[in-house]
């Protein structure tokens, strides 16, 4: 009788650590991925993606003084901006774009602008210009 009492409460034990790793694998795995959850558009998500599967360590919405950055590659201090059309055509647009490019200079970052377009038609040029600036 007692036999059977510890071989189910092994298996009773082995059985709470097993949900309790799945829960863990699952609870990891977001947090692993929050930068991937703050990129604000499919074109930054499409860029950010394609940046982590060719090796990069990716940073999205990284605060710099009263400016976001919407992709960083901390490791080269390159900043890189996805602009989507939307939000980056009207002339008072441009010239926050342009103030932002400054600041952000001046605090050390190497700014690179990509429109949406580029991102989705040629994204293998993109990923080019960003590596040749490494």
């Amino acid at each position: 009788m007692v036999d059977y009492i510890v071989f189910f409460g092994l298996i009773s034990v082995g059985l709470v650590f097993y949900i309790l790793a799945l829960k863990l694998e699952k609870d990891y795995s977001v947090i692993g991925d929050l930068d991937r959850q703050k990129c604000e558009s499919p074109i930054e998500l499409r860029l950010y993606d394609a940046l982590s599967l060719n090796g990069y360590y990716v940073k999205s919405q990284v605060p710099c003084g009263k400016y976001r950055i919407d992709l960083a590659l901390p490791t080269y201090k390159i900043a890189i901006e996805c602009d989507g059309k939307a939000y980056h055509s009207t002339p008072e647009q441009k010239a926050h774009d342009r103030r932002k490019n400054a600041y952000l200079r001046k605090n050390g970052w190497k700014v690179m602008r990509f429109s949406g377009r580029m991102i989705h038609r040629d994204l293998a040029k993109v990923l080019e210009k960003i590596k040749s600036e490494i």
